[in-house]
């Protein structure tokens, strides 16, 4: 797993990362808290990226919540009345962006997850998006 979370290191990721599809979606990340004045980009911001040995726990320990259980009431993933606690949810081609906002100030953390892991949090993922085009 890496982590994006000072101006040079996200820059960096956006410019360097040899893997077209995830360099795009950082680019647009970090093309629109650009637009948001009085802060640096660092300060909005943190991006983490999951690499196929990374486990959920492994997440779970970076983030410093669960990802698995929903935040507010503790329910877990495999509970009829569970709804997940990420912001926004995205699939794209090879990855899935997770975006949980953390802060009043629009603080928030994205994390790209590979489609490739055969995990817990990815059948999640996978679950969600597809519940989202049914509707």
């Amino acid at each position: 797993m890496k982590v994006y979370s000072d101006n040079t290191s996200l820059s960096l990721l956006a410019e360097m990362t040899p893997i077209i599809e995830l360099s795009n979606l950082v680019q647009k990340r970090l093309i629109d808290m650009k637009e948001i004045e009085g802060y640096e980009l660092s300060e909005l911001l943190h991006i983490v990226v999951v690499e196929d040995g990374d486990s959920v726990n492994d997440i779970e320990a970076q983030l410093g919540f669960t990802v698995m259980h929903n935040r507010w009431n503790g329910y877990a993933h495999d509970v009829e009345k569970f709804t997940p606690s990420w912001d926004a949810l995205e699939s794209h081609l090879h990855w899935y962006e997770l975006t949980f906002v953390l802060g009043d100030d629009g603080f928030g953390v994205v994390v790209f997850l590979p489609k490739s892991k055969s995990d817990a949090l990815t059948i999640l993922c996978d679950r969600y998006t597809k519940e989202i085009y049914k509707i």
